[in-house]
C-alpha cells in the first residue's frame, strides 16, 4: 500500500463532490479523442482519490501520465451537475506530483524563473527576434522535424517577433477623456501577440480612456499553476494583487482569457475571501459589452464586402469566466459581417497554455479536429479571444495552407476603426 499524502488537506470536500455520474465524459477533449476512462475527468478523479486513500503512490508513472494529459480546459466544470472544482483539484495534484518527482531543471527554470521576470523575458525575446529575422526559426523547424515537441514550438512562433522595447506607460485618450483603465499586457503578450495589445489600446483610447500598461505587473501565475508549481503561482498572484491594491484605476483589462480567469479566481487560489480587487478585472469583451455596446455601434464599423466570421471560444473565457459568446455579439455590430459560433465551440483547440508544447500529439489531434470544422465553414476570418488560441489556430491554418485568417476579435474591430 502506498503512503497516504496530504495533497487535498483543507479541500477534501472538493474531491468528494464528484459522484462519478459520467456526464463530463462527452465534454472532455482528451476523452473524445481516446475514449479511455483514465483520460476523462471521472477517471482522473478516481486516481486522485486512490492517492488520497494511500492505494496509489504519488510517484506512480500512471498517475503522472493521466493527470498531465489533461488540458485543464474546465469543460467538465461546465458540464458537472455537482459543481466539482476540477481545476483546483488538478492544480493541487500536479503540484504534489512535481514536488515528489526528480528535478527537471529546464522545466523548473521556465515556470519558476523565466515567467514573471521581465529581464529574462527580454533576453528570450531578443534571441527569438534575431532568429526570426535571420530565418533560423525556419531552419530549426527543418532540423528538428522529427521532434514533435520542438517542431510544435517552432511552428507556434510568429514570423515577425519584435525586439524588446519599453512600451509607453500610458496611452492618452483620443478626444474627450471619460476614464482610466489598465491593460494587463501579459508576461509574454508583447513577445508573441503584440498586435493584440496594440489593437486593444486603439479601441480603448478611441472610446475615451487613458490606457496604462502597468509595467509593474508581471505574470499572473496561470502557467505555473497548470504546470504543477503552485507555490510560484501563489507568489506571482500576490505580486499582482500588491501592484493593484492601492490603484485608482477603474478597471484592469485583459485580452488573454487564461490570465483573466486566473486573476478572477485569486480569492479561491489564495484562500481568502477578502480580495476585492478582482472585481476590477474584466476581459476586454466583457468590458466593451457592459459599458460601450452602443458606442461601438455608433462607430459604424463595416466591411466593404460580405464577410463570414465563425467565432472560436477560448476555454478559459467560456468555462473559466462563463463568457460564452460576448465577443461574437460584439463582432455582430460590424455591417456586412455574418458571425456564427463554431461547431463544438465548448471543446478545446489544443493550445491550453503550454500544453501544445508539452503534449504535442494530443494538441495536434485537437487542432486537427478544430481545423476540420473551420474548413467546413469556408470563411474568410476565424475569430477568437485569447492569445494562445490565436497562435494555435494560426499555426494550424498555415501548416494546412488554409487561407482563412485567424484574428483576435479585438484586432478585427480595431482594424475597422478610423
Amino acid at each position: 500500500m502506498a503512503e497516504q499524502t496530504q495533497i487535498f488537506s483543507g479541500i477534501e470536500g472538493k474531491l468528494q463532490a464528484c459522484i462519478h455520474c459520467g456526464l463530463c465524459l462527452e465534454f472532455c477533449p482528451t476523452y473524445l479523442e481516446t475514449h479511455e476512462e483514465m483520460s476523462s475527468p471521472r477517471g482522473r478523479i478516481h486516481l486522485m482519490k486512490a492517492v488520497d486513500e494511500g492505494t496509489l503512490a504519488i510517484s506512480d508513472p500512471l498517475l503522472r501520465e493521466h493527470e498531465f494529459s489533461c488540458l485543464v480546459c474546465r469543460s467538465c466544470e461546465t458540464a458537472c451537475p455537482s459543481g466539482v472544482e476540477f481545476s483546483v483539484l488538478m492544480e493541487h495534484t500536479r503540484d504534489a506530483i512535481v514536488k515528489n518527482a526528480p528535478n527537471n531543471f529546464f522545466r523548473r527554470f521556465i515556470y519558476t524563473k523565466l515567467l514573471g521576470s521581465k529581464q529574462l523575458t527580454n533576453v528570450l525575446q531578443f534571441f527569438l527576434a534575431v532568429a526570426a529575422k535571420t530565418r533560423i526559426i525556419s531552419l530549426l523547424g527543418k532540423t528538428f522535424s522529427r521532434s514533435r515537441g520542438i517542431l510544435s514550438s517552432v511552428r507556434l512562433l510568429p514570423e515577425n517577433i519584435p525586439f524588446p522595447h519599453a512600451r509607453a506607460q500610458m496611452y492618452p485618450a483620443i478626444g474627450k477623456k471619460i476614464g482610466t483603465v489598465g491593460l494587463l499586457i501579459g508576461c509574454i503578450g508583447d513577445v508573441f501577440t503584440k498586435e493584440v495589445n496594440n489593437a486593444t489600446i486603439k479601441v480603448l483610447t478611441r472610446l475615451g480612456y487613458d490606457v496604462h500598461t502597468l509595467p509593474e505587473i508581471g505574470c499572473c501565475g496561470a502557467l505555473a499553476a497548470h504546470a504543477g508549481y503552485l507555490d510560484r503561482s501563489k507568489a506571482l498572484a500576490r505580486e499582482v494583487l500588491s501592484a493593484i491594491e492601492h490603484s485608482e484605476i477603474s478597471y484592469f483589462i485583459s485580452n488573454i482569457a487564461g490570465c483573466g480567469a486566473m486573476m478572477k479566481d485569486y480569492a479561491n487560489i489564495l484562500g481568502s475571501s477578502e480580495i476585492s480587487n478582482v472585481m476590477k478585472i474584466k476581459d476586454i469583451s466583457e468590458f466593451l459589452f457592459e459599458h460601450h455596446y452602443d458606442d461601438l455601434k455608433a462607430f459604424g464599423l463595416r466591411f466593404e464586402e460580405p464577410t463570414r466570421i465563425p467565432y472560436h471560444a477560448p476555454c478559459h473565457l467560456y468555462h473559466g469566466q462563463k463568457i460564452i459568446d460576448t465577443p461574437a455579439r460584439l463582432l455582430s455590430l460590424i455591417e456586412n459581417a455574418t458571425v456564427t459560433l463554431l461547431e463544438e465551440n465548448d471543446i478545446c483547440c489544443g493550445s491550453a497554455g503550454t500544453y501544445n508544447v508539452e503534449r504535442p500529439e494530443m494538441a495536434e489531434s485537437l487542432l486537427e479536429r478544430k481545423l476540420n470544422i473551420i474548413g467546413k465553414n469556408g470563411s474568410e476570418i476565424v475569430a477568437t479571444a485569447n492569445a494562445g488560441c490565436l497562435m494555435q489556430l494560426r499555426s494550424g491554418l498555415l501548416t494546412h495552407r488554409n487561407h482563412t485568417q485567424a484574428s483576435h476579435f479585438i484586432e478585427v474591430m480595431a482594424s475597422l476603426m478610423p
